[in-house]
């Protein structure tokens, strides 16, 4: 399963011109760019959704922060290598908690975090080190 949630006309990057309809999978390319552009950038499991008046709240339980240009995501304590935050979604979408672990990638507008591409864990690291064998990836990510 994987989720992209950008609202129409909104594009992933200020700096591509890639844009995607709300709730269709990202394709691979859109995939490897958002983990390079996006705002954040995070490892982790839903742990619950709430349905709000004009948004899904997906609360997050990140277990590898890669990147968040504003603060997001809290830690979770001093000896604890965990974050939590919550990412908002188009209630269209219909996004329900499930198992196992994401990347979740998106956009921070007005202080909030808005999902971007959600594909599992293992298929992105299927597709990422498929493109790093060909030299096609747009950037480097420590996965290890």
């Amino acid at each position: 399963m994987e989720i992209t949630v950008t609202p129409i006309g909104e594009c992933v990057s200020p700096t591509t011109v890639v844009c995607l309809s709300p709730c269709q999978p990202c394709s691979d390319a859109e995939m490897l760019l958002a983990v390079c552009t996006n705002d954040f950038v995070a490892r982790g499991s839903i742990k619950k959704v709430e349905q709000e008046e004009e948004h899904s709240s997906v609360t997050v339980e990140i277990s590898r922060l890669y990147r968040q240009k504003s603060q997001v995501f809290v830690s979770g304590g001093v000896r604890v290598r965990s974050w939590k935050g919550h990412i908002k979604m188009p209630l269209q979408c219909g996004v329900k908690s499930g198992e196992g672990e994401f990347l979740f990638t998106g956009m921070v507008r007005f202080g909030e975090a808005w999902m971007g591409c959600a594909p599992r864990y293992k298929d992105f690291l299927r597709l990422y080190h498929e493109a790093e064998q060909q030299g096609t990836n747009p950037c480097h990510v420590d996965t290890d």
